[in-house]
């Protein structure tokens, strides 16, 4: 924990300073009244010589009194200075944590992100960040108290009266050693809860997101079982660290109590030699200091116990942070992409790094302006190959050129910026449909919001079907609107962006021909220049493309245009006249 901390408590230096400073000063006050009070009794109260009777000394009661009363108002305010300062403290290196964790999240590469659920990255985002928080702000006062407490303590008995002490030096290591062998069964326990509620967290989501699939199919039975599974083994393993720990406080109660009979005893035994006569008077200070010292010790298994949780959330975050990325960004590199030219150098790739090529010797090349159809069956690696053009994923051999530079020596923010996509299940987020088309070009205008829904054909419908036009909020995962809505909204907000180089991944697939046909001849018409990649398995959406790539398996079976595929490229021939069968 503390490793992790260290990187992230710069910013909260003088919160961390003034906390540790408050609750050590508190400490050391509520320590000195037990003294003061043995002082009360031995300088307030004195026998008169030669008699059994007794008097008090009113100056010195009064002046130690005054004291007691100061240091006590004294300990109340550090108390309350340190509780506000520790807070801003904890809450600020979750604050801290989260944020730090949540730019790397971006910085993640489709591999990094292929390897770790969304589940487990929820998981460590939010509950494992609050739990170190939490922890943080619970255990901060025990780990600097305790010390001051424990040596100030000890000492102040030890020099007071040794023989009493003793008693001290027994039940301090017999409280430690217990509670330590506590916390040590319960550490794996707490490792196991944290696993398993990302199993639940996985579980849950999967449920909600496939809920329609589930009530289709009526499974529900079938998913609460699995749930019950999960949240049962949740319950035994809880049952067991939550066992463990109970034992905690009646340890606790059984060592106080001990201790405090064995002060009565040896100091009840002491006090009858005449030489230990006055350790009487000591005995009501031991008794507060023994109070002191075994809650200490408590608190300190408190927070071991603490730790042992968080630990598990600790090791997590840590290997946030301790993923890089195969994706070596350029940031540095002020090169322009100036047009939507592009080119593939005999590229292949793998999910895995390794010989299973999903793509193979791939060439082929771009030029600016034009609008470039990729169709294949199902499997050929389509997607593919658009991701590697945004850099989602790096190439395994060869080369992928812009402007005849390698893809690699630009920014990452620079390809992206000037490449946009539409994707074939859009993603709409729970804001207005002008926020959403906005999403390309924040700084757009209301009349290019306009313009980029009307060649994408949703403006009419936007306007004129909803009730409040561009204002209407998109519900959460774009229910309220159909597929086909869906996926023009998205396809104006990549408009918007006035990209070089314009993807479609399956953008058409929800649209009837006709709208097909009128949003294809819109970008024609309105976006000359701009290159588009239209991916499709439709012949028709790219029969009329100024060239098609016709992929097999993660390779080019032909390049051509329509009329020249037909002719020579059996694969395309056969999904052309399918297709036109189906229409028969």
């Amino acid at each position: 924990m503390f490793k992790l901390l260290k990187r992230f408590i710069k910013p909260l230096k003088k919160e961390f300073i003034i906390s540790a400073i408050t609750v050590c000063i508190e400490s050391l006050l509520e320590m000195s009244c037990p003294f003061l009070m043995n002082l009360l009794l031995e300088l307030g109260i004195s026998q008169i010589e030669g008699t059994n009777s007794y008097t008090m000394n009113t100056t010195n009661v009064i002046i130690l009194s005054l004291c007691m009363i100061l240091f006590g108002v004294l300990a109340f305010i550090f108390g309350v200075t340190f509780a506000k300062y520790v807070a801003i403290f904890s809450k600020g290196m979750g604050y801290e944590i989260r944020k730090a964790e949540y730019l790397k999240l971006k910085e993640y590469s489709f591999h990094n992100l292929d390897d770790m659920s969304t589940s487990t990255l929820l998981t460590r985002l939010t509950n494992d960040v609050t739990i170190v928080s939490d922890t943080i702000s619970n255990s901060f006062r025990p780990l600097f108290r305790a010390p001051v407490m424990l040596v100030s303590t000890i000492t102040v008995a030890a020099i007071i009266s040794p023989l009493l002490s003793i008693v001290f030096f027994i039940s301090i290591p017999l409280t430690a050693i217990i509670m330590f062998s506590i916390v040590r069964y319960v550490k794996p326990r707490f490792l196991k809860i944290q696993k398993i509620v990302d199993k639940m967290n996985r579980r849950s989501k999967e449920t909600i997101i496939a809920i329609k699939t589930i009530k289709s199919y009526v499974k529900e039975k079938y998913e609460v079982e699995k749930f019950d599974q999960i949240n049962e083994e949740n319950r035994t393993i809880s049952n067991k660290a939550t066992g463990a720990n109970a034992l905690m406080m009646p340890t606790h109660e059984l060592i106080l109590y001990a201790t405090i009979v064995g002060i009565l005893y040896l100091g009840g035994y002491l006090a009858l030699s005449p030489e230990n006569a006055n350790i009487i008077a000591n005995i009501a200070m031991f008794l507060t200091y023994c109070t002191q010292l075994i809650a200490t010790v408590q608190m300190l298994t408190n927070v071991m116990l603490q730790f042992n949780r968080a630990e598990a959330s600790i090791t997590r975050i840590k290997e946030i942070f301790e993923v890089s990325s195969e994706i070596i960004d350029r940031k540095d590199s002020d090169l322009e992409i100036k047009n939507g030219e592009i080119e593939f150098k005999d590229v292949s790739f793998s999910y895995f790094n390794d010989d299973n090529y999903v793509l193979n010797n791939i060439s082929f090349k771009i030029n600016d302006g034009e609008f470039i159809g990729i169709v294949g069956q199902t499997g050929s690696s389509k997607t593919t190959l658009i991701n590697l053009i945004l850099r989602f994923y790096d190439v395994g051999k060869g080369k992928i050129l812009i402007n005849n530079k390698d893809i690699k020596e630009y920014s990452i923010h620079e390809v992206r910026n000037k490449i946009s996509v539409s994707f074939q299940n859009p993603f709409l987020f729970n804001d207005t449909i002008k926020n959403n088309i906005k999403w390309g070009n924040k700084n757009a205008s209301d009349e290019e919001v306009f313009q980029a829904a009307k060649i994408a054909c949703c403006y009419d419908f936007i306007k004129n079907d909803l009730k409040d036009g561009f204002d209407t909020i998109i519900s959460e995962g774009g229910t309220n609107l159909s597929g086909g809505q869906r996926q023009r909204v998205c396809l104006a907000r990549a408009i918007l962006m006035k990209p070089h180089i314009l993807i479609l991944d399956d953008s058409f697939s929800a649209l009837d021909r006709i709208t097909e046909a009128k949003v294809k001849e819109n970008l024609k018409r309105n976006l000359p220049n701009m290159t588009k990649i239209v991916i499709s398995q439709k012949i028709s959406t790219i029969k009329d493309s100024d060239k098609i790539i016709v992929l097999e398996k993660g390779k080019i079976s032909n390049i051509g245009t329509h009329q020249e595929l037909i002719k020579i490229d059996e694969i395309y021939k056969d999904i052309n006249n399918i297709q036109n069968e189906g229409l028969e």
